[in-house]
């Protein structure tokens, strides 16, 4: 957060005008901004809660969270907007709502760490530090010490939005982990993202916000978004008998158990065996019942597809690669390469270069289609 304390002063020198450190909720329609406006009232709620019960330990963890959902999806999803050359309504909702989060999480925080957030205060609203003595915020007190303490904002927490964004974000990390298991890099686009979840109201693409879809086909470079309702479309089942339980219950007979469990339907015998019931099949004109600590489930990504799963969730990521998707994930590469180039002559974003190539067949066609990108 120290080191996010540097934006509310350098966006200064892009035409951004602070509000005032205690002034009102930014209003936004963009969905990460209502959704770190929410998270971080949620957390001023809580925060005033536990030290108001002496209880410090507990008002840390629930801003580390939110520090955890500021830096590493807030900031990160938000990047494009930051830097974008012009500056535009969106990108000055996307500057007043950082800062805001920034100052209101740094007096939130000040009782706890007065030094840290004494830092982030004069970087963010006085603008002392580190070489100036104008105030970014007119009539700002001198100290975050002097300042009101924050007021939770009932109108900001938007809980749905909350726990639709930790879907999202739930979905992105496995997907991620899915591209990681069939050692796909996530700038080679893919043509679909498949999901399986387990909650309530998610049966079909009325389960996130559209929104928020984008959100995570950006995030994972796939071009469609599909919930799947049978996780059987995505991973093939294999179930094994408990031979530690099994063998010594069944002797003899084990094999005969075994060969009948077999020829039950994998899928069906899954689901039981993750919702804790037991599972009947017939040996020799015999009932037998087996528990689900009985049972042993394997899963297997069903052909073409890469997988990842929680104890709820289950993403599926399609693994074939068509010439169209090829070559964009060659350009993205070019791109990549470019820009490590301009990184290490030392160029400043803002700095425009004129580039040559020379490419013949496949790489020559790469640079005729996706020239502009």
């Amino acid at each position: 957060m120290l080191n996010g304390g540097g934006g509310g002063q350098s966006s200064g020198g892009m035409g951004f005008d602070p509000g005032t450190p205690e002034g009102a909720t930014p209003q936004s329609d963009n969905p990460l901004d209502r959704w770190i406006l929410a998270r971080l009232n949620q957390v001023v709620e809580s925060v005033t809660d536990n030290l108001e019960n002496s209880d410090a330990f507990a008002a840390t963890l629930v801003v580390e969270a939110l520090a955890d959902d500021l830096t590493n999806w807030y900031v990160r999803r938000s990047r494009r907007r930051f830097w974008k050359s012009e500056l535009d309504s969106d990108k000055d909702t996307a500057y007043a709502t950082l800062w805001h989060v920034l100052v209101k999480l740094a007096r939130t925080l000040a009782p706890v760490i007065p030094f840290v957030t004494e830092v982030m205060y004069q970087n963010l609203v006085r603008g002392v530090f580190p070489d100036t003595s104008t105030s970014l915020s007119a009539g700002a007190h001198e100290s975050i010490h002097h300042t009101d303490w924050p007021q939770a904002d009932i109108a900001a927490m938007d809980e749905k939005l909350v726990e639709q964004m930790a879907l999202a974000r739930r979905i992105a990390s496995l997907g991620l982990s899915a591209r990681g298991n069939a050692g796909i890099k996530v700038r080679q686009p893919l043509a679909r993202l498949l999901v399986n979840a387990d909650l309530p109201g998610l049966g079909n693409l009325e389960g996130l916000d559209d929104e928020l879809i984008a959100i995570v086909t950006d995030e994972l470079n796939v071009k469609a978004f599909e919930f799947v309702a049978d996780a059987g479309k995505l991973v093939d089942y294999r179930v094994l008998p408990n031979s530690k339980l099994l063998g010594p219950r069944f002797g003899a007979d084990f094999p005969k158990m075994r060969a009948a469990l077999g020829k039950l339907n994998p899928a069906a015998v899954a689901a039981k065996v993750e919702a804790g019931e037991t599972v009947t099949l017939e040996v020799e004109g015999q009932t037998i019942v087996l528990t689900s600590e009985e049972i042993l489930v394997n899963t297997e990504p069903a052909e073409g597809l890469a997988t990842a799963s929680d104890r709820l969730v289950t993403v599926g990521i399609d693994t074939v690669l068509t010439p169209g998707l090829k070559a964009e994930g060659l350009a993205r590469e070019i791109v990549r390469r470019v820009q490590a180039q301009r990184k290490n002559a030392e160029f400043n974003i803002e700095d425009r270069i004129t580039t040559w190539y020379s490419a013949e067949g496949a790489l020559a066609e790469v640079f005729e289609t996706w020239g502009d990108y």
